[in-house]
């Protein structure tokens, strides 16, 4: 698939890469009927929560350290703020870095703009960033307002550029263009290729690209094992960083929705090849991963000398804990592919996978490699999933599932959602951070975690007892995909 960058804008994924909210089966009927994306997006007449493609760009864009952002939205959108404020202060603190406040701005679109237009406050807004700021970048995030009244954000930003003399990055995020919040990650992802990544003077023989979110650093460890360094993008980063993203040896990311659209485009636009393997997720997909590197960087002998030595020096704590989650069984509840990444782990700690529920699916990919098609990984190298469901953050959808299936454990990626298995007396663990459970050593951190969550049964059985359960008896006997149907 082109990356084309003479676009301002990125197609949603609805149509670039034929996403789906809804779906159940086997995750191998998934699988083989995305093969040709035959399937169609289907919507629900009742939808009981979701999220916005402009919160993705933000989480994206709002964390890069020396860049500032200018919000073109009424005040309500900037609702953002004070969660993603929360993650830059608790992910500089977890990295080691000086915790800070968002640079951020709303321009406050109100009735009257959305007649006049809005173009004159986000002058104002990028102006007053520059001044408050002093950022090395200003990226503006539109919104459904500002896409609605159409105002001409590419001109401003062009203006501007030449008065304030620093890059300003459109990133069109608008809330009503796609269903797939993820899009917001693409969205920002274009404008930064598109408008800072610059060619390389110099090509890197060691530094990784890795595009992740605000978690540990999980991949220093093992990438230095076979003599590399990985670049963390973007939360955290500097505008320097993503000017350079193009020296480095290889790209890659803790899971396809997020990074493959800004691999593809900076292997097809400026040489920096992607790993074509599974990301690094439990063992074998972790060996596949490591393989590709090093045969990218020429170092296969020794990746497999560091493979050898990595298994044995983990197996007699993967044996323990094997031991101990002999017979459990799992259920995991995350983005698209996240819950393939977990499924992966968690077959290789020995648990049993009962089920899964992904927020979206994507049918292809921003490249035409099938090493990176993360549900055909889990199908075909770690065995199917019988009960699995593709929706859109939609309690009344799972409930029936996890009371059906009733696993030992429940991982989930999102807040609150572990709420709702820890009030049906199912132990649950929420992966806060994004980067647990990579390589080798992830897997053994992932394993205790679900054995500490287990340990919780007790408590969880106690709170499910004193919980009221806001749906009705008349509400759980009804299909869970009723809506899907399109019936009332």
């Amino acid at each position: 698939m082109s990356i084309n960058l003479n676009l301002p804008e990125i197609e949603p994924r609805e149509r670039r890469l034929g996403s789906i909210l809804s779906f159940h089966g086997k995750a191998s009927q998934l699988y083989e009927k995305s093969l040709g994306a035959k399937l169609k997006m289907q919507d629900r007449t009742f939808s009981q929560c979701g999220s916005c493609a402009s919160g993705c760009a933000f989480v994206s864009n709002s964390i890069i350290l020396d860049a500032a952002v200018v919000n073109h939205a009424p005040i309500g959108c900037a609702g953002d703020f004070s969660g993603f404020n929360n993650v830059r202060h608790q992910g500089a603190t977890h990295r080691g870095l000086k915790a800070d406040n968002l640079k951020a701005i709303s321009t406050n679109l109100e009735e009257k703009d959305t007649i006049y237009g809005g173009a004159d406050k986000l002058m104002e807004a990028i102006r007053e960033a520059k001044k408050r700021f002093n950022p090395k970048a200003i990226f503006i995030n539109t919104s459904c307002a500002s896409g609605i009244i159409g105002d001409d954000v590419e001109s401003v930003a062009d203006e501007l550029e030449q008065e304030l003399g620093i890059t300003i990055v459109p990133v069109y995020c608008e809330g009503f263009k796609s269903k797939i919040w993820s899009t917001g990650f693409d969205a920002t992802a274009h404008g930064i290729v598109r408008k800072l990544v610059k060619p390389a003077q110099k090509k890197s023989k060691d530094i990784v690209n890795v595009f992740n979110f605000q978690g540990s650093h999980s991949f220093t460890d093992v990438l230095g094992k076979i003599g590399l360094k990985p670049k963390y993008l973007f939360p955290f980063s500097n505008v320097e960083d993503l000017e350079r993203m193009s020296e480095a040896v290889a790209s890659t990311h803790i899971c396809e929705t997020l990074g493959t659209y800004i691999s593809a485009a900076l292997e097809e636009v400026f040489g920096v090849p992607e790993v074509k393997a599974p990301v690094p997720y439990g063992i074998e997909w972790t060996d596949e991963w490591l393989r590709e590197l090093g045969r990218i960087t020429n170092r296969e002998k020794l990746v497999e000398k560091v493979i050898i030595e990595e298994h044995e020096r983990i197996k007699p704590k993967l044996d323990e804990l094997k031991s101990k989650l002999i017979g459990k069984r799992v259920y995991v509840l995350a983005g698209d592919s996240f819950v393939h990444s977990i499924v992966s782990a968690c077959r290789s700690l020995g648990l049993e996978v009962v089920g899964g529920t992904a927020f979206h699916h994507d049918q292809v990919y921003d490249n035409d490699y099938g090493e990176v098609n993360s549900i055909g990984n889990m199908v075909k190298m770690t065995g199917d999933v019988e009960n699995y469901t593709v929706c859109n953050k939609q309690p009344y959808e799972f409930i029936h599932f996890l009371k059906e299936l009733k696993p030992d454990v429940l991982v989930v990626r999102h807040g609150q959602i572990s709420t709702v298995g820890i009030k049906l007396g199912i132990p649950s663990f929420q992966v806060t951070d994004a980067n647990l459970g990579i390589a080798y050593d992830g897997v053994v951190e992932l394993g205790d975690k679900i054995y500490e969550t287990l340990r919780t049964r007790k408590l969880v059985e106690n709170i499910a007892k004193h919980s009221e359960s806001p749906y009705t008896d008349w509400w759980l006997k009804q299909d869970p995909f009723t809506f899907e149907k399109g019936e009332r």
